[in-house]
């Protein structure tokens, strides 16, 4: 309301000084402050309105029912995805009718997979991968006639449970289309996500790297995330992985972390206790106490790289908010909307509460309280509500830069007419046509003093950049490093036993196979945390090299240096010549200047890793890993170097194309000033009449 106000009023004064003042370049720079505003108030209504919430933890730690629960009252708006072939990003919004986009993966995306399921072993790439391919078979999907047609559809749908059921053929776990879908954009009619939206994420430690990079996109755009990690392996080293390195750095303001699946907890500890309120004080203080010292390790972490809005923001994760989707679901939902997973689970839990805990029966209020979705639900709701306060003082920025313009662009406009009076009120045409004259003349010895100035720039430009390449080069060791971590494999054996018994004798010879299950731990590195050291150093080179070139290139501070020195190449010490007369024409033309800033372009090196590498990487192929991002981290750092250069050049070029065009552009500036000053000369007494008038309008309007 502020800001569409504040543009109201800046509309309604801009037209009058369009009528009043169009005779002054400075009335354009308000006309464009004008348009600034209405670009803002379209982008903060289009964009900034919504509240984005995003649901993020490894793949299978039961995002979707968590969704479900938190969001539909635990009806299975979204299917729950047993493996992670299904582990597809689903975006929700608010929309008038029931809607579904599709986004598919390309041509290029599919035959990278095709070859990854080829490919032997069994790294998590290769398993989903032929997954993937096995769901395509079974189906019976023509996968190049789908793909070519484009890599979106919208399906529509007449209500929900016509679009819910399209849904499930997309993103379910054995949906007809499920293997070629990389995203999904659910719009839905209800009233509850008006305003907001929600991502579901298939996890960060997805095994297909392009929808990893999709989850990691919108990640960064999310406001809100609640983390969620499995009671019964709580903050393992992927989740620490994901929290410590992948954890988007701009965007999210809050995180919720959540001890999900509770249920599952309580059931491998609960054979260990004498009752069920001895298993939850003993899970809650014991995963307690290992978030509190792994939240505040990663809080160090950042606090030393002078993170602290992150360090403060992680630091609220310490108290962990302990759920169960299964529980909540027990508690508050019919039998006959249970799932097999919640069917199975419930019939677990409460034989082990008879037979473990003297015939202990779970009661109502027990299942609401390992459910804990009030809890969550407050945390949600206050997400929501704390949303306003920042949208407003977003608000509060828009409109104080805009009155902080509105100020200075006046004031520009209020010197520019006071310049004119006072030529009105004391000089003389003839006069100021000989001084004119003599402004020209001395502009042009200007020019040398402006390449002059160039030059000195792009000298600190090289020798600041030689030096800060040396030390980028020197930090690419930080990021070398492959961490390995423990998996754990399934060795299944089988064996011939016989089944025969001697006191029946028509068993004798009998034989039946029977398996056993082993466990066989192995030590692996990840692919994508490779990729992803990549793609930080590269971030960082960016980042730190385009802030010492800006810095060195200051545009406020060049324009500045500029004026000076032009101000003391017009200076004569003469009497009859006054430069301070034509100074606001001269600093105007330079303020208009369009001083180059530094973009690099790093494109995708972590490309390198991903075409190599994929999943889990296991044995000597460790050190290949290893090889290959010290590799890669070079090719990193001599593309940017590369790119330097060419930034360097659009720099030179840019800045001698000033030197070769400012001085004629002042040049033509006094002249049209001189036009004007003509015509006013000849109206004298009308036109101070009109720019004192201009002036106390001018006055009138300082403050919006």
């Amino acid at each position: 309301m502020i800001i569409n106000n504040l543009h109201k009023k800046i509309s309604s004064i801009c037209t009058q000084f369009s009528e009043q003042a169009s005779g002054f370049t400075e009335t354009e720079s308000l006309l464009e402050l004008k348009q600034e505003l209405a670009d803002k108030i379209a982008r903060f209504s289009a964009e900034e309105q919504r509240l984005s919430i995003g649901i993020m933890g490894q793949v299978k730690a039961g995002k979707s029912t968590f969704l479900n629960a938190l969001l539909f009252n635990g009806e299975p708006v979204l299917p729950e995805a047993a493996t992670p072939k299904t582990a597809n990003l689903t975006r929700i919004t608010y929309g008038e009718e029931p809607r579904l986009v599709v986004e598919y993966y390309s041509l290029e995306e599919w035959q990278a997979l095709e070859k990854a399921a080829a490919l032997p072993g069994d790294s998590a790439q290769t398993k989903v991968a032929k997954e993937l391919m096995a769901l395509v078979s079974k189906h019976e999907l023509n996968v190049a006639e789908k793909l070519r047609h484009g890599s979106t559809e919208t399906l529509s749908a007449a209500d929900n449970d016509e679009l819910l059921n399209k849904l499930n053929d997309y993103v379910g776990e054995n949906g007809c289309y499920t293997a070629l879908v990389k995203m999904t954009h659910l719009y839905l009619p209800r009233e509850e996500l008006r305003g907001y939206e929600v991502v579901d994420t298939p996890g960060m430690n997805d095994p297909i790297q392009s929808r990893t990079q999709k989850t990691r996109d919108y990640m960064a755009e999310c406001d809100v995330v609640f983390f969620l990690s499995r009671a019964s392996q709580f903050l393992d080293q992927s989740d620490m992985n994901l929290l410590s390195e992948q954890l988007p750095g701009k965007g999210v303001k809050r995180m919720v972390l959540v001890a999900g699946q509770l249920d599952g907890a309580i059931l491998d500890d609960g054979y260990n206790r004498a009752s069920l309120a001895g298993t939850e004080q003993n899970i809650l203080e014991r995963l307690g106490r290992g978030a509190e010292k792994k939240i505040q390790e990663l809080v160090t972490q950042r606090e030393q790289r002078g993170q602290t809005e992150i360090a403060a923001m992680l630091s609220e994760m310490k108290k962990p908010v302990f759920a169960s989707t299964f529980a909540h679901g027990f508690a508050c939902l019919p039998q006959e909307n249970w799932g097999r997973s919640m069917q199975h689970s419930h019939s677990e839990l409460t034989e082990m509460a008879e037979n473990e805990w003297n015939g202990y029966q779970f009661t109502q209020q027990d299942w609401l309280r390992i459910g804990n979705f009030a809890t969550l639900q407050n945390a949600y709701e206050q997400a929501r509500t704390d949303r306003q306060p920042l949208l407003d003082a977003q608000r509060d920025g828009i409109a104080s830069h805009t009155r902080e313009q509105w100020q200075y662009r006046l004031q520009l406009l209020q010197e520019a007419v006071e310049s004119r009076r006072n030529k009105l009120e004391t000089g003389d045409i003839n006069e100021l046509q000989q001084q004119q004259a003599q402004c020209e003349q001395r502009i042009g010895n200007f020019d040398m003093l402006l390449k002059q100035h160039i030059r000195q720039n792009i000298q600190r430009i090289n020798q600041a950049t030689t030096k800060l390449m040396q030390s980028l080069e020197q930090q690419a060791e930080d990021y070398q490093q492959v961490h390995t971590q423990t998996g754990t494999k399934t060795i299944r054996t089988s064996r011939t036993i016989s089944t025969s018994s001697w006191y029946k004798p028509w068993t004798w010879g009998d034989r039946e196979t029977v398996w056993d299950t082993d466990y066989e731990s192995y030590q692996f590195a990840s692919s994508a945390d490779a990729a992803e050291q990549v793609r930080k150093y590269a971030q960082r080179c960016k980042q730190d090299i385009e802030h010492s070139f800006n810095r060195l290139i200051n545009p406020s501070t060049l324009k500045n240096e500029l004026k000076a020195s032009l101000l003391d190449v017009l200076d004569t010490k003469s009497e009859q010549f006054d430069p301070q007369s034509f100074r606001t024409i001269l600093d105007h033309g330079i303020e208009k200047l369009k001083l180059p800033t530094l973009e690099l372009e790093t494109g995708n090196m972590a490309d390198m890793i991903s075409s190599r590498f994929q999943g889990e990487v296991k044995g000597s192929d460790i050190d290949s890993l290893r090889n290959t991002l010290a590799e890669t981290l070079q090719q990193v750092f001599v593309r940017l170097g590369q790119s330097v250069g060419k930034g360097e050049n659009r720099l030179n070029d840019a800045l001698n194309t000033v030197s070769a065009t400012l001085a004629n552009s002042l040049t033509q500036d006094l002249r049209k000033e001189l036009e004007k000053l003509k015509h006013d000369f000849s109206q004298r007494q009308q036109q101070l009449e009109h720019y004192s008038q201009l002036l106390k309008l001018i006055e009138k309007n300082q403050q919006l």
